[in-house]
């Protein structure tokens, strides 16, 4: 019911009952997370939350600005009030805060020119527009660069935009799943799917400046690509390219075609068991067939999302010994051993 009265030296910076263990959330919230595409936020304030923090987006002439999602007058939920011009007014006492977060009007005030406490400043992130996604990091000091997508940062492409979603699995498991390719058959059978006598050639992943990448030819089912080639199937070559921790671009490219399309998928870990989606396509048509992609994209999702969040355990087994693994796993084996080696996720605190 009350905060003790030393509550500052009690204070923490972890969110109240954080699903993360204290070593992983400091570890990720030194990364960039994706929060929202751009053209979600409009007029209103939109709330979300990234590594159980509650966040507040919202636009102005100054571009889009996030804040943790708290007024520093009385705690109130600030993403419940409105944006007028360039001010984020707050819903219960009507505090103007501008884009850089400092408090610029307190209403009540019977000496509107009196000076404005200093304290009264919301506490805002860096923020990055990139791929028409915001990007957001809880740190001060991003240890990690947004990612560097091919075809997507062609400002003469267009990009289609897949709608949201949220999975209740954790981030880890999802991207281990989408940069799964021996599931294609079994899983995808009504989209893009092969036979299920399949047999998924040996591949090598490489370490990267930014992540993880391989290469994977593979016999698709059906004929899904608007290049006017026939057949019933087409061969067609994947190229993951994975950046740290939760992104990954696939350039996928049939090998008798002109024809090329990126689609990158990014999550935001809303909490240690909840992740929302974010999805970028564009291709080499420079006009991509909106309605199809999309449609084809969430066909492919709901194909892996049940099964995806059943998984058990829900957290990515970080030790190799703790699940076995077949040739086909090569990407998930380096991601496993990347955030481990690399970051010391799953681990304990470094002081």
């Amino acid at each position: 019911m009350f905060l003790p009265i030393d509550s500052a030296a009690a204070k923490s910076d972890l969110p109240r009952n954080c699903t993360f263990s204290e070593s992983d959330w400091r570890i990720l919230a030194g990364f960039w997370h994706p929060v929202a595409f751009c053209h979600e936020i409009a007029e209103k304030p939109v709330p979300a939350k990234l590594l159980d923090v509650d966040l507040v987006i919202w636009r102005t002439g100054a571009g889009i600005s996030v804040a943790r999602d708290l007024c520093p007058h009385r705690g109130t939920r600030i993403s419940a009030g409105r944006v007028d011009g360039d001010q984020l007014i707050c819903p219960m006492h009507g505090l103007h805060f501008d884009p850089a977060g400092v408090c610029s009007k307190v209403p009540s005030n019977p000496d509107q020119s009196a000076r404005i406490s200093p304290r009264l400043r919301l506490q805002t992130l860096q923020v990055c527009e990139r791929y028409g996604i915001v990007w957001t990091c809880l740190s001060d000091n991003p240890v990690w660069p947004v990612p560097d997508w091919p075809g997507l940062k062609d400002q003469s492409l267009k990009r289609v935009f897949v709608p949201p979603n949220t999975w209740a699995a954790a981030a880890s498991r999802h991207v281990e799943n989408f940069n799964d390719v021996a599931h294609f058959p079994w899983v995808h059978k009504e989209t893009f799917g092969g036979s299920e006598e399949d047999r998924f050639p040996s591949y090598d992943v490489t370490e990267t400046d930014y992540g993880l990448m391989f290469q994977l030819g593979y016999e698709e089912g059906g004929n899904r690509f608007p290049d006017d080639v026939p057949g019933d199937s087409r061969h067609v070559v994947y190229t993951y390219q994975l950046t740290w921790p939760f992104s990954t671009i696939i350039v996928i490219q049939p090998n008798d075609s002109w024809y090329v399309q990126y689609f990158a998928d990014t999550v935001c870990p809303v909490s240690a068991y909840e992740t929302r989606i974010f999805q970028v396509a564009t291709d080499t048509t420079g006009a991509p067939d909106e309605e199809f992609l999309i449609r084809e994209s969430l066909m492919i999702n709901d194909e892996d999302k049940a099964l995806v969040e059943a998984q058990r355990p829900e957290d990515l087994p970080l030790n190799i010994r703790d699940e076995v693994h077949i040739p086909a796993d090569a990407m998930s084996v380096a991601y496993r051993r990347g955030l481990v080696n690399r970051f010391r996720l799953g681990g304990a605190l470094v002081s």
